[in-house]
């Protein structure tokens, strides 16, 4: 082998190698650029749209209980029959001085008809009768009320009062809930209250029913927070119809929320490590060239960078575990 053949191997390896290498295959993909969305996550508990203490609304004795602790019901069935027996006697005496003031205008009238009696008589007779029909259906809409009835449909959680029992006009009887459609209760930190608003979608995950996605929408933004958690309360509402999600469940809902300004976005397979930092390599004129990054927000597959990126440049996803800076790159793929 010729002397300057030697020499020319043992100064210049590298050169001889790098020519006899072929350029690596790789696959790439494109920078993106676009608003991004950070989730957030935090922990609520689920209680029911509609709850309420129900109470008598006429005062009596306990005779009848119509349903049990946990039974459903329908918005107007019977919970409880109460007995009031000075009511129904009171009942009876406007039901009979009903039809005595009926009989003395009717009577008042045909006299009046004939001139033997006085516009004034036919007056007062007619006020008598009316302040009678009002007194009697006084009395009815009490006699109707000693049936206390559900509110709404929904289930019964728990009940106050026994057969035998004297219920006072207010007294609970009962609490029913509806949970056909439910809110779940969370705690959003201060500096991510401001970016939700009324309407926007989160998504529950109820980790007890399998943990899919359930669809939800924010109902309520409180105005006030909490001074030693600087948290604010914050309601998502989400229908329920088949009554899977329970009151008092564990929940998580998840937000997204947009970032204002829009950011360079780099698929997170392109993000290789090295001595100083994340790196990603971008294939340019069949060359792997190296760029310093430092990342940002992740979302869906892409990861937010700063660096000497710009829009549409192509990096390196596939491939670029043990590419070196200048080494020759072909490109045998875009991905999406």
């Amino acid at each position: 082998m010729p002397l300057v053949f030697l020499l020319f191997l043992l100064l210049r390896p590298d050169a001889l190698l790098s020519q006899e290498r072929p350029p690596t295959p790789v696959i790439v993909a494109e920078v993106l650029e676009q608003p991004l969305v950070e989730d957030l996550t935090f922990v609520g508990r689920i209680q029911p749209m509609r709850s309420s203490r129900v109470a008598a609304e006429t005062e009596g004795r306990v005779i009848r209980r119509f349903k049990e602790a946990g039974q459903a019901v329908r918005g107007g069935d019977p919970l409880f029959e109460l007995a009031n027996d000075p009511l129904q006697a009171s009942l009876g005496e406007a039901q009979a001085d009903v039809a005595l003031r009926q009989f003395n205008y009717d009577r008042s009238r045909q006299l009046r008809a004939t001139d033997a009696a006085s516009e004034q008589d036919l007056r007062n007779d007619a006020y008598e009768l009316a302040r009678a029909q009002a007194k009697l259906a006084g009395l009815q809409a009490q006699v109707a009320d000693l049936f206390v009835r559900a509110p709404f449909s929904g289930h019964i959680i728990q009940t106050f009062t026994e057969v035998g029992q004297w219920v006072g006009r207010g007294g609970e009887i009962a609490q029913v809930i509806s949970i056909d459609t439910i809110r779940v209760y969370v705690d959003v930190p201060e500096r991510y209250v401001s970016q939700l608003t009324l309407g926007d979608r989160a998504d529950i995950v109820v980790d007890a029913l399998g943990g899919d996605p359930i669809a939800g929408l924010v109902a309520v933004i409180s105005a006030e927070g909490y001074a030693s958690s600087h948290t604010f309360p914050v309601v998502v509402g989400a229908l329920n119809p088949d009554g899977r999600m329970r009151s008092n469940m564990s929940a998580r809902v998840r937000f997204q929320i947009a970032q204002a300004p829009s950011s360079l976005l780099v698929h997170k397979d392109a993000l290789v490590s090295g001595p100083q930092g994340p790196v990603v390599y971008l294939a340019r004129d069949g060359q792997a060239v190296s760029r310093p990054v430092k990342t940002g927000l992740a979302h869906k597959g892409y990861v937010a960078v700063t660096g000497e990126l710009a829009l549409g440049d192509l990096v390196v996803v596939r491939g670029n575990e043990r590419l070196a800076d200048g080494q020759a790159v072909r490109i045998i793929r875009r991905q999406p």
